[in-house]
C-alpha cells in the first residue's frame, strides 16, 4: 500500500545541518506487542494511523483502506477512512473502534471529493470505469489525512491532508499540494474549505510546487506548528512551519523556521531534524522534552527524537524498538505514529503503531507499549 511514496517538489533533497547533536532525553526500557488493532470485518488493510484526543474518544485517520468485500458504491478502495474509541487504556491494546458504515458494511470515505474530482474518480479508475475508460485508465485522486489537532477554544478538529494523483503502477504517485481539513464535530462532515480563492485548486494551502507540512503536527501556547518531511534516498530532512491556530487556513498566516528565526518564504527554511513523513511529535511530561516517533526510510527501526521546543535542536535518533516484519521479502513496516492521549504516567508509558503487509492489498496496524526510564 505504501502509504507515503510521491514525487513532484516534495521530493527535492535537503541536508540537514546541525540535525542531532546529542543523545536523546528518554531511555525506552521496555517494549511489549500488543498485537494487531482490530476493525471492523469489511476491512481488508489501512495504514497511517494518526490519532488525537477529541472530548472523551481517540480519533484515527487512515490513508488508502481496501475492503474484503465491495462496498454499497460497489467500489473495493477507499482514499480516506476514519474510526474512534473511548478505550483511551491500552494496556490491553483497544477495543470499541467503531466507525460509520454504509449498507454494505463498508467505511465511506472520509475526506470529501469535489464534484469535479467525483468525475475523473468515476471516469477512470474503478468497477464503472473499468468497461468505459478509454484513456489515462487506473487514474484517481487520492486525499490522504495526515495529523489531527484540536482547537481546545472552539471543539473544532483540523485535519492535515495531501492531495495527490494515482495512476497505474507501483508507487506512480504524483503529490499536488496539501491543506487542512475543518471537522465541527465526530458526528459533522468533514469540510475542506477554500481557502485560496482564484487558484487553481482552491482548497489547498500549499500547492505541488511548495513542501506538504503533513509529516506531524501540534499545537503550543496558541500556536500551530506542522512539519514537512521530504525523502531523498535514506533521509528524510524536516522543514518546520507555524501559524496562529485561529488563522491556520490562511497561508500567508504561515511562517517558517530558518537560523532561529521565523521568515515568511518557504524557501529560506532549514531541516531541523531527519524524520519520516508520517511521524509524531508530541511534549512528553515525563521527560520535559518534545518527543520525535517515527520510521526509519527502509528500515524495520522505530526511532525516536527529542528536544526541549518544536523547533529543536533536535538530539540524535535512537532506536526504540525493532518492528515485525512483513510477510513479503521486498516490503518493509512504516508508518511508525505515537499516540500522545494514550500515554500514561506523564508519559513514562507511551503507545505506537505501525503499519505492516500481510498480503497484497492486505495489511496490519500493530500496537506496541514503551516503557521509559
Amino acid at each position: 500500500m505504501r502509504y507515503r511514496r510521491t514525487k513532484g517538489a516534495a521530493g527535492v533533497a535537503l541536508l540537514c545541518v546541525g540535525c542531532g547533536a546529542d543523545a536523546p532525553e528518554v531511555r525506552v526500557s521496555a517494549v511489549r506487542d500488543l498485537g494487531a488493532l482490530t476493525f471492523e470485518p469489511s476491512i481488508r488493510g489501512r495504514d497511517g494511523g494518526y490519532s488525537a484526543r477529541w472530548g472523551d474518544r481517540s480519533v484515527w485517520v487512515f490513508g488508502d483502506t481496501t475492503l474484503e468485500a465491495p462496498g454499497a458504491d460497489s467500489s473495493l478502495w477507499r482514499s480516506s477512512t476514519f474510526c474512534s474509541t473511548d478505550d483511551l487504556d491500552a494496556s490491553d491494546g483497544l477495543s470499541s473502534l467503531t466507525e460509520p458504515l454504509d449498507a454494505a458494511g463498508a467505511p465511506g470515505e472520509f475526506l470529501p471529493f469535489t464534484a469535479e474530482e467525483l468525475e475523473f474518480n468515476a471516469a477512470h479508475f474503478g468497477p464503472e470505469a473499468e468497461e468505459t475508460c478509454k484513456e489515462d485508465c487506473g487514474a484517481r485522486y487520492a486525499l490522504w489525512p495526515g495529523p489531527i489537532v484540536v482547537d481546545e477554544a472552539t471543539g473544532r478538529a483540523l485535519v492535515f491532508y495531501s492531495k495527490l494523483m494515482g495512476r497505474a503502477g507501483g508507487f506512480n504517485v504524483d503529490a499536488l499540494g496539501s491543506s487542512i481539513a475543518v471537522w465541527e464535530g465526530l458526528d459533522a462532515p468533514i469540510v475542506r474549505p477554500a481557502v485560496r480563492p482564484g487558484a487553481a485548486d482552491p482548497t489547498l494551502i500549499f500547492g505541488a510546487d511548495e513542501p506538504s507540512f503533513t509529516a506531524a503536527a501540534l499545537v503550543r501556547e496558541g500556536l500551530l506548528y506542522a512539519y514537512a518531511c521530504a525523502c531523498s534516498g535514506l533521509t528524510c530532512p524536516c522543514l518546520i512551519a507555524r501559524v496562529p491556530l485561529a488563522r491556520a487556513t490562511e497561508r500567508g498566516a504561515w511562517r517558517f523556521f530558518s537560523d532561529g528565526s521565523w521568515v515568511e518564504g518557504y524557501d529560506e527554511a532549514e531541516p531541523v531534524m531527519a524524520g519520516a513523513p508520517m511521524m509524531s511529535v508530541h511534549w512528553n511530561e515525563h521527560a520535559s522534552r518534545y518527543v520525535a516517533i517515527y520510521s526509519e526510510p527502509v528500515s524495520s527501526e522505530v526511532s525516536v527524537r527529542t528536544a526541549p521546543a518544536p523547533e529543536g535542536p533536535w538530539s540524535d535518533s535512537e532506536v526504540a524498538f525493532t518492528a515485525e516484519a512483513p510477510s513479503t521479502p521486498e516490503a518493509w513496516p512504516y508508518a511508525g505514529l505515537g499516540h500522545a492521549e494514550l500515554a500514561q504516567e506523564g508519559g513514562r508509558v507511551e503507545y505506537v503503531t505501525y503499519f505492516r503487509e500481510t498480503g497484497f492489498l492486505e495489511g496490519e496496524l500493530r500496537l506496541v507499549e514503551l516503557e521509559l526510564e
